[in-house]
């Protein structure tokens, strides 16, 4: 699911900064270089939310920071602003990532973490491809819509995780194998 809320947006995105940002090449190549900014600060933070927060909140704030941020994308039209909604997006989606790679590799025992991660990998390059047609499909209504509809694809996975994931689960705490 998030794979697809992850690519609703990004399908769209060279669109979205040529026609609602107005950015040129040169402008796009920037915002992408900002926006990788945030990836450098959430690998650099997702061990240190993961102590304070455990894996649980983190990964629901991660959620909801992403949900947020791709609200605020599908309503600015100033580049600067979109800008800095990317940078705090992508460090959304490296904590996430780190946390969820994290607490499979806690949670599977060691003779399937390799069937268990080929089965999330084909599942989360299904949804890149489900979200980039669907991104595709809903960019051509208006550009705006893929990104919006990925923010609510973003507050389902933040409520799934909330409800779904094992409370207490900190990085110091023991998995029962």
């Amino acid at each position: 699911l998030a794979s697809v809320g992850y690519m609703l947006p990004f399908s769209i995105l060279i669109l979205f900064a040529q026609e609602r940002l107005g950015l040129n090449g040169t402008g796009y190549g920037l915002l992408l270089a900002f926006s990788a900014l945030g990836g450098l600060l959430g690998s650099f933070l997702a061990s240190r939310l993961r102590t304070r927060l455990g894996y649980r909140w983190t990964i629901v704030s991660s959620l909801l920071l992403g949900a947020l941020t791709l609200g605020g994308l599908a309503l600015t039209t100033n580049p600067i602003v979109a800008a800095v909604l990317l940078a705090l997006y992508i460090l959304h989606a490296v904590v996430w990532n780190i946390c969820s790679l994290s607490l499979r590799q806690r949670l599977v025992p060691d003779d399937l973490l390799g069937r268990v991660g080929g089965g999330a990998r084909v599942l989360g390059l299904l949804g890149l491809a489900a979200g980039s047609a669907l991104g595709g499909i809903l960019g051509v209504i208006d550009l705006a819509i893929p990104v919006a509809v990925g923010a609510v694809v973003f507050v389902v996975c933040c409520l799934v995780a909330a409800i779904t994931l094992p409370r207490g689960l900190t990085p110091d705490a023991q998995t029962a194998r």
